[in-house]
């Protein structure tokens, strides 16, 4: 069973962090550059919040708020969902449907060491499953 430390394997540990005393426009700014669609809100090194492009939506477009006005940490979203690097894969799927969430910080000893997403979870997923479809037709084939 695979765990949350293999997709921070594959995919890099790198969190893109912000400062909560940032405007809305700078992580929105900042979140469009890297292509991603969420940001961990940092107070000093301490991760405090998250702001997700469905947060944009909700707390910002909706309520008619202004993105260059609107300090981020009075729209993120808190406390963090997070799992550790040990935590099963299926377990933080599990998670994402309860809290019903699409991204998952990652903490060692309360320090962050990584962010998974739904989408990191479901690749990871499916290429376990390809690996297994094919060891399963070289047993088959007799090919092992």
């Amino acid at each position: 069973m695979s765990i949350i430390q293999d997709i921070l394997n594959s995919k890099g540990s790198e969190v893109l962090t912000i400062s909560g005393s940032a405007s809305v426009r700078d992580a929105i700014g900042t979140m469009s550059e890297a292509n991603v669609g969420a940001i961990v809100i940092q107070d000093g090194d301490i991760p405090a919040g998250i702001f997700t492009e469905r947060d944009y939506l909700r707390k910002i477009s909706l309520q008619g708020r202004s993105s260059v006005d609107t300090v981020i940490s009075d729209v993120m979203s808190s406390p963090l969902i997070t799992v550790e690097p040990s935590t099963a894969t299926r377990d933080a799927m599990e998670t994402m449907t309860e809290r019903r969430c699409r991204h998952l910080v990652v903490t060692e000893s309360a320090k962050m060491v990584g962010i998974v997403s739904l989408g990191d979870l479901v690749k990871h997923m499916l290429q376990e499953k390809e690996a297994e479809v094919e060891q399963l037709s070289s047993y088959i084939s007799g090919n092992y």
